[in-house]
């Protein structure tokens, strides 16, 4: 008996030996789809890694390309808004030299705005006309008028920048 139940010990302890080396090649096996499928992914993310620097750095480049032209043509409008600027104050220092002459045309008799008053005018204020008065501008008047005069050439220098601007940027 004591050969049967070494035979029996001896068949139970192969099977066992057999048992964990067929679960070991199937566990090693099994393990290794997993990291295959992991190092697949790796190679992926990888690829997809480079591809996406390769863009950034060609969009950053396009990127900086156009911030270089906006930049210059930024500094090419701020030069113009600065002569414009400049060419005002010395215009409005001219201006401020010089008595402000007004001619005030009197119609009599004719509305303005009406019918009869329009086919009467002539092309020249004033032309034919022997109710108008010449002379200068009282100073306090003549101060205000440089200043509006100022402010207005102003506005449409910042008019005419602006729209530069937008004209440049839908083109």
């Amino acid at each position: 008996m004591n050969t049967e139940l070494r035979q029996t010990l001896f068949m139970l302890i192969a099977l066992a030996v057999t048992g964990l080396a067929v679960f070991g090649m199937g566990y090693a096996l099994g393990s290794k789809a997993p990291a295959l499928e992991l190092e697949e992914l790796r190679g992926q993310v990888s690829r997809q890694s480079s591809q996406a620097k390769v863009t950034l750095d060609q969009l950053t480049k396009e990127r900086d390309e156009k911030q270089a032209a906006l930049d210059k043509q930024a500094q090419l409008q701020e030069g113009k808004d600065n002569a414009a600027k400049d060419e005002i104050a010395r215009l409005a220092n001219e201006l401020a030299n010089r008595p402000i002459r007004v001619r005030v045309v009197t119609a009599s008799g004719v509305c303005s705005g009406s019918a009869g008053g329009d086919t009467t005018l002539n092309t020249e204020a004033g032309a034919g006309n022997t109710s108008s008065a010449s002379g200068l501008l009282p100073e306090a008047n003549s101060r205000r008028l440089r200043a509006a005069i100022e402010e207005i050439e102003t506005l449409n220098v910042a008019y005419i920048s602006c729209r530069a601007r937008l004209l440049h940027d839908f083109r």
